[in-house]
């Protein structure tokens, strides 16, 4: 077993390995092997589903960008306070062990954001994160506030200068690059003046459009005092392009070569999500997706700004794939509804064997882990599937201290 896990390790970097975070909550896993049910180990919450930004290479493009206004799924939400409030009780009541303020859109966009975070540091030990344009941080003065309650922020960039930074993400004046650097920078002060308790990174999404500023990127954020500098390849998300990912050769003949430079200037700073490529590279008929059921999401599901709870953020703003609305039921009874998460799943897993899903998903990596773990836990006898979780159970705290932030798959 040991030397299985050493090889998953192996597979990411300390920060971003989603396959080594699912062993590292192997008792989430094994509760939901046996019981069907299990609290997420970690839930993704949109406070809005809109955004000061217009990025094309979106994730969520289809949510909010105004080229999306004809399409079903087009919602530029804000969630509620009284309903963000009545998740995080839930969540806290749940005892899940991490929250993503993400989006949908720009999580801080939603006035109440500061609260709910707030609400949660003070109330519970769940580890939170967010990813951020970072612009509209002085708007609600959220310095401290996330200095002191968050594991992590990463400010979304994608630029490695201000022309090519606001053309991308179609920012207006005020939300723009000098915007986004006045709030890092104030930011990192804040988290330095306290013994820098918050992780703090930038990031850049390659794409086609962004990869001419990956040198860029890293000669300019070198000297800022961050923890990395992470670059990930563009997921190209069903809605565009009808889901066909870029090219290998596109990675290995334009971006790998940048990529190698940008490591030696970040030195230690440097971070990538690899994993996505060697997918890309090795199996380019279903980029990993060799298994059979969706599990990984069964422990990370997504909370949207319109009010229902989803399989996975990439799902986000389909109703077929929402297990329910708040508007109706609290996040527990709809996450307790054991059948009715069933029967989304199986349309999924059976009906239409992820047709309808992203390539490279979200729950992608994990997705390979739980049903790795699910197969031997289901071809094992009675001491088999004891030995097993017994295994899993002894070596979560070994895979703990070789990975940050486990509980964030």
């Amino acid at each position: 077993m040991k030397d299985k896990i050493d090889n998953i390790l192996s597979l990411g970097t300390d920060i971003f390995n989603p396959q080594a975070k699912v062993l590292a909550n192997s008792d989430r896993v094994i509760e939901f092997l046996e019981t069907g049910n299990a609290a997420p180990v970690l839930v993704e919450i949109d406070p809005s589903n809109a955004c000061n930004h217009g990025c094309f290479f979106c994730i969520s493009s289809y949510i909010h960008l105004p080229e999306s206004k004809d399409l079903e799924t087009f919602d530029r939400s804000i969630m509620k306070r009284e309903m963000l409030l009545s998740v995080c009780q839930d969540l806290i009541d749940m005892d899940v062990r991490a929250i993503n303020w993400t989006g949908g859109g720009e999580p801080t966009l939603n006035r109440h954001t500061k609260e709910a975070i707030e609400f949660v540091g003070k109330n519970s030990d769940i580890k939170m994160g967010m990813f951020t344009n970072g612009t509209l941080l002085d708007r609600w003065d959220m310095f401290d506030t996330l200095v002191d309650h968050m594991t992590w922020v990463r400010f979304s960039i994608d630029a490695g200068g201000e022309e090519l930074y606001n053309s991308i993400r179609r920012a207006r004046k005020n939300d723009d690059w000098n915007k986004m650097n006045s709030n890092l920078k104030k930011l990192i002060e804040v988290n330095n003046s306290k013994g820098r308790p918050l992780d703090l990174g930038v990031g850049f999404v390659i794409t086609p459009d962004t990869y001419e500023g990956i040198l860029g990127f890293a000669e300019y954020f070198v000297d800022f005092d961050l923890d990395y500098c992470q670059f990930k390849p563009e997921v190209v998300n069903r809605e565009r392009e009808d889901g066909i990912q870029r090219d290998i050769d596109f990675w290995n003949e334009k971006i790998e070569p940048l990529l190698s430079k940008a490591r030696d200037i970040l030195g230690d700073k440097f971070q990538i999500n690899g994993y996505k490529l060697e997918d890309l590279e090795n199996d380019p008929e279903l980029y990993g997706r060799r298994y059979k059921k969706c599990l990984g999401s069964q422990i990370q599901p997504l909370v949207g700004a319109d009010g229902h709870v989803y399989v996975c953020t990439n799902h986000r703003g389909y109703k077929q794939y929402s297990y329910g609305s708040l508007e109706d039921r609290s996040f527990k009874e709809i996450w307790n509804d054991i059948e009715n998460r069933k029967k989304v799943m199986h349309q999924i897993d059976n009906v239409e064997c992820f047709a309808n899903c992203t390539q490279l998903c979200k729950p992608h990596e994990s997705n390979k882990a739980v049903w790795n773990i699910s197969l031997e836990y289901e071809q094992s006898d009675d001491q088999g599937k004891e030995d097993l979780k017994q295994d899993l159970l002894n070596k979560q705290q070994y895979i703990k201290d070789n990975i940050k932030h486990p509980e964030f798959i």
